[in-house]
């Protein structure tokens, strides 16, 4: 949890004004009109939650940030899994953010460009962001193994990533 809290804390400090510079009112909407109808807490199916090892509905979150998103937890508590949408963060928003990851890495995810990133020095903390691209913005797919539990960055982006391709298919733009 300390890994997603530091993502929080990072990205707090940046303002929501940061990623509307130079957009009118009529692109916000447009950027803000491709995620709707697009739910963090039910974008995968309770069998795909049963196949991650959650059982439980998820919890809406919210850092205040301009990324609402969706948090479940592992049965057994040995992992957060959090969905955040964040429909104006798009890549150029991201790589002016660069310095905050320790691993920042473009990548892809089914049809979408991506980015895997890792909180500057978490590295080897339990904790792995996939960045999805969509319609404008982002949605990124956030693992946090609790402290116990680590698994290493790799098992950990690799379980973010697995989780980003269910999630892919089913995102705006």
């Amino acid at each position: 949890m300390a890994v997603g809290a530091a993502a929080g804390l990072l990205l707090a400090g940046c303002s929501a004004s940061d990623n509307t510079a130079g957009q009118t009112p009529s692109t916000q909407n447009a950027a803000q009109s491709s995620f709707a109808g697009f739910d963090p807490c039910s974008v995968l199916s309770q069998p795909e939650l049963q196949h991650y090892g959650v059982s439980e509905p998820g919890e809406a979150v919210d850092q205040g940030i301009g990324e609402p998103g969706c948090s479940f937890k592992a049965d057994g508590g040995d992992y957060l899994l959090t969905i955040y949408t964040a429909e104006k963060s798009d890549r150029t928003y991201w790589e002016q953010r660069r310095g905050n990851f320790g691993v920042f890495e473009s990548n892809q995810v089914g049809s979408h460009q991506g980015i895997k990133a890792i909180e500057q020095g978490a590295g080897g903390q339990g904790g792995c962001r996939q960045i999805i691209e969509s319609g404008g913005g982002s949605v990124s797919v956030d693992i946090t193994f609790r402290s116990d539990k680590i698994q290493g960055d790799d098992v950990t982006c690799a379980k973010a990533m697995e989780i980003a391709q269910v999630v892919e298919p089913k995102l705006p733009g």
